[in-house]
């Protein structure tokens, strides 16, 4: 281990808001309404950070917190093909590259890494970690050490990752979504309190939180992007709440400290949504088996009232994972492809990678990706007549690495107005339908994400003013690695952002590559969940609008 640190090293916190966009954040801050962000943006450099395609959290995250693409972390959605052609919800164990807190934990910096998602179970760092969104209970802490959850408890009194986005039958939606408003505002608060007592309690070289609250209401006040944003509305309230956080943790840090706020993506209203495996099945590509009576029903709602009836009777009541029910309806033999994810991703079934593949590679797999990307972009909402599909991407030209094999073969990238579906309960056969309520959710759904994310820097070598160079959010990484005084591995696909950096900094401390390979020292994590945990990750999921 390295313990040699540059005198002019800063220490660093990354703030992370998860789907902000300045289309939200620049009105407020010129409002006045974001005080610390603007006065960031003011003394630091800003501009437009660009995530991953897709632009999906599990996704983005991994490959920020790695500076590698996909086809080098292996995450590609919530969801992940396994080497023998199953499908299983992830773990941040699954991920194969080497994170940015394990790299400067073994050159012996105090990291505190607090809600990144895909950090679940949490990696044995020299410092702490509190796992993200995946983590399989809402209202625990899955700590490193251990013993930081019964800290936590006995200062805080208890923690949450996010808020429950499903609520009591009956509930009006206005009400439900207010109550969902100002919780996530006190789940912002909290994760707020827990950085702040990190750095207050121990000393930190590099910090990284991430506050989800963005992503949570922007998905379902969607109706509320697209016009100029109000400090009193749902939205409003939450980036004001993450930008008092954002003010309580600078305070704390004096001029040795660099400060970064980004996010993973960032956010759209849509209008329509389109049903992805809907399509496929209409077209031939995909036959599914009838669905049975009980499945009818919201898979979510029975998973929740099974687990209900279990605490009750004070025993683990074990419920099928969804997902696992949906694979297990397709009729493999006269299957071609099929929809999974999030975003709208395509595995064609072919005979390499799963066991009852019957499409061969070489030609004709090759046919029928193109048939099926020719036959998307010249489809038409039935309702509408619009063009509902703006591209299709191939994976080969996407992703590069050691698991692009696992990779979805076609990625979809619909127009602006519409979200894709994959309708895995198959609840109705319509191929379109308005955005808002679907699939008994509590909430509404009217928000998409899109490539176009945030970036602020300040102090240290950053300079002053704003800054439109094509930022990716893989360069944030080994721009923390350069920044650190480190080597970067040579097989991170990101670059230090060195045009946002004093130009005299840069010549005094030129970019050192490394082409050891990065082996983490840190013990190997859980790739999987047991079917419990599984069926509970699946169901909020499926509330968040994350896995249809």
């Amino acid at each position: 281990m390295d313990n040699t640190q540059r005198v002019d090293t800063p220490k660093i916190a990354i703030i992370g808001w998860d789907a902000a966009t300045f289309d939200v954040a620049l009105p407020l801050v010129e409002a006045g309404h974001l005080p610390e962000l603007g006065r960031l943006m003011h003394e630091g450099g800003w501009g437009p950070l660009r995530s991953t395609r897709h632009p999906i959290s599990p996704t983005a995250w991994a490959s920020f917190m790695t500076g590698t693409n996909p086809g080098k972390h292996g995450i590609f959605d919530f969801v992940g093909l396994q080497e023998d052609g199953r499908f299983r919800a992830l773990t941040g164990g699954a991920l194969g590259a080497k994170t940015l807190w394990a790299h400067l934990s073994d050159a012996g910096r105090r990291v505190a890494v607090v809600n990144v998602p895909m950090t679940y179970p949490p990696e044995a760092v020299n410092g702490f970690v509190i796992s993200g969104m995946d983590a399989p209970q809402q209202d625990r802490a899955f700590t490193h050490p251990p013993q930081l959850e019964a800290e936590l408890y006995e200062r805080f009194g208890g923690y949450r990752e996010g808020v429950p986005a499903r609520g009591r039958i009956g509930a009006s939606v206005e009400l439900f979504t207010s109550d969902y408003v100002d919780q996530t505002c006190d789940v912002t608060r909290l994760h707020g309190d827990v950085a702040c007592y990190l750095l207050d309690t121990h000393s930190v070289d590099f910090l990284m939180v991430v506050l989800t609250g963005p992503d949570r209401v922007q998905h379902a006040l969607g109706h509320l992007l697209g016009r100029p944003p109000s400090p009193s509305d749902g939205i409003g309230r939450v980036y004001r709440a993450c930008d008092n956080v954002l003010e309580r943790i600078t305070k704390r840090l004096d001029d040795s400290w660099v400060t970064i706020v980004m996010s993973d993506h960032g956010a759209c209203a849509y209008r329509r949504v389109f049903e992805l495996s809907t399509w496929l099945a209409e077209r031939g590509w995909l036959r599914l088996r009838s669905p049975s009576r009980g499945s009818q029903l919201s898979a979510s709602l029975v998973a929740a009232g099974w687990r209900r009836l279990g605490r009750l009777m004070g025993r683990s009541v074990t419920v099928e994972p969804h997902l696992a029910q949906f694979m297990s309806r397709i009729v493999w033999e006269e299957t071609e492809a099929f929809a999974l994810g999030a975003f709208g991703s395509i595995y064609v079934n072919t005979c390499d990678r799963f066991p009852k593949g019957i499409v061969k590679p070489g030609e004709h797999y090759e046919a029928v990706c193109e048939q099926i990307a020719a036959e998307l972009l010249s489809a038409r909402d039935p309702e509408t007549g619009a063009p509902m599909v703006y591209s299709v991407h191939r994976s080969v030209d996407v992703y590069e690495g050691p698991f692009a094999h696992l990779a979805p073969d076609l990625l979809i990238e619909t127009t602006d107005e519409y979200f894709v579906r994959n309708n895995l309960d198959q609840e109705t056969n319509r191929l379109t339908y308005p955005a808002g309520r679907y699939q008994g959710r509590s909430l509404a759904h009217t928000a998409k994400h899109t490539e176009q994310g945030i970036l602020v820097a300040s102090g240290g070598p950053f300079v002053t003013g704003s800054h439109q160079s094509d930022a990716r959010i893989i360069d944030l990484a080994p721009t923390v690695l350069h920044l650190s005084g480190l080597p970067l591995p040579a097989e991170m696909d990101g670059k230090p952002l060195l045009d946002w950096l004093d130009s005299r900094y840069c010549e005094e401390h030129p970019v050192q590559w490394s082409d050891t390979p990065s082996v983490s020292v840190v013990a190997e994590r859980k790739t999987w969940y047991d079917r419990e945990d599984e069926a509970a990750v699946e169901s909020r999921l499926r509330d968040l609008g994350y896995l249809d």
